[in-house]
């Protein structure tokens, strides 16, 4: 970079391509020292309103001093240790020893309860900036999850989470032999929130093994339901987690759900992904097998989009592989895409296993889809998720 300055001193004038990557690094960098004066800003003005409250409600030990906390915790998580200890000490400079505290001897804080206070200050700053180095996200995405993971734990204990499902047809003669259960969620306000805003929350928060064993318990539930209506062998499709997969108690969940249902009047397919895989093969080869033994079949999702290997995926007791929308959505206008979907069709057969494409939308891709052999369809064209009680069985007309 400073050879090519110098060559501009020297000859004037850049390609404007260069002229342009000069603009927007100064920018940049401008943008970035504003950043940072707009946030210590932020810091300092909220450590001195902190402050203020502090002095005019009186003497020290003060309860409210806690809330010098929050901006210690926006410093390290937002400019790591070095942001957090800056406001830690800043923080314990404001409720230093000069802190009033008409109950002591001289009407001050001791410097001994100062010494401890800016030593939990500082503690507290260098633990926030570690995590935050841990689990690199934004402050917003941070207090976001945090906001939806108590949501959802509330959600589970007060069984305000609901089911949607969607229905699966046999692509040969148009009967519904199944529905995937597709956990739907509306917050405290009775908005709903989008499932690939809240599932991917409630992994990171932690509550999506409450979410995933509710779902389990709504789902088994509704299955023997309409076992007794409609007849053994319907199949009901449930996504799992890669986190649930690799959590002991999500086994042992499905074990107290299967010896309450028997799974011995409907089909529960488990779906994993690729991902979930790929985290542990062996751990993961261990639950499927697991899972097979309680009666349960296994639907690989999104198969293609991931890492896994053939070798990993002939190893492992599949039943079901997944064509995923991404390739049926334009199956019937690219050769890419079907000659895509006709591999996979031809791998899930010499594996014994079944297909289901997902996302189906048109009858010009319902028709490749059955050119190719695919056996299940899933999408708009065949059934939208919807209520449990208003899940559509009729035989569907595919011609």
């Amino acid at each position: 970079m400073t050879a090519l300055r110098r060559n501009v001193s020297a000859v004037g004038t850049l390609p404007r391509a260069h002229r342009i990557g000069f603009g927007l690094e100064r920018m940049g960098n401008m943008g970035a020292r504003f950043g940072i004066v707009v946030s210590g800003t932020i810091i300092l003005a909220a450590i001195a309103l902190v402050t203020f409250v502090v002095v005019v409600t009186g003497e020290a030990p003060n309860p409210l001093a806690h809330l010098y906390y929050l901006p210690i915790l926006y410093a390290a998580a937002r400019h790591g240790w070095i942001g957090g200890v800056a406001a830690a000490v800043t923080s314990g400079i404001a409720v230093g020893p000069l802190m009033p505290a008409p109950a002591s001897d001289t009407g001050y804080q001791s410097l001994r309860d100062w010494g401890v206070r800016l030593a939990l200050f500082m503690v507290v700053a260098l633990v926030a900036a570690w995590l935050a180095h841990q689990r690199p996200q934004p402050l917003e995405v941070l207090l976001r999850d945090a906001v939806l993971g108590q949501g959802l734990r509330t959600a589970v204990r007060k069984r305000q989470l609901s089911v949607h499902y969607q229905p699966l047809v046999n692509l040969t003669d148009g009967r519904v032999i199944g529905v995937e259960a597709l956990c739907r969620w509306r917050d405290g306000r009775h908005r709903p929130v989008a499932p690939d805003v809240f599932i991917p929350a409630a992994e990171r928060t932690g509550a999506i093994s409450l979410v995933g064993h509710e779902v389990l318990r709504m789902a088994t539930v509704q299955g023997e339901q309409w076992a007794s209506l409609h007849g053994e062998g319907l199949t009901m499709s449930v996504n799992v987690s890669p986190l649930e997969l690799c959590n002991p108690r999500f086994l042992r969940g499905l074990e107290a759900l299967a010896g309450e249902s028997k799974l011995r009047r409907y089909g529960l397919c488990v779906e994993i992904t690729e991902t979930a895989i790929m985290a542990d093969p062996e751990k993961a080869l261990v639950t499927l097998t697991a899972l097979r033994e309680l009666g349960a079949l296994i639907a690989l999702d999104d198969f293609g989009t991931g890492q896994s290997s053939l070798a990993y995926l002939a190893g492992l007791p599949i039943d079901i592989i997944k064509v995923d929308q991404s390739f049926v959505a334009t199956v019937d206008t690219a050769p890419t895409s079907r000659a895509v979907v006709d591999a996979v069709v031809r791998i899930a057969s010499a594996l014994g296993a079944e297909t289901i494409a997902e996302g189906i939308e048109r009858p010009s891709q319902l028709r490749v889809l059955q050119e190719l052999g695919c056996d299940i369809g899933q999408g708009y064209l065949l059934g939208r998720p919807t209520e449990a009680s208003d899940v559509d069985w009729t035989v569907r007309d595919l011609v």
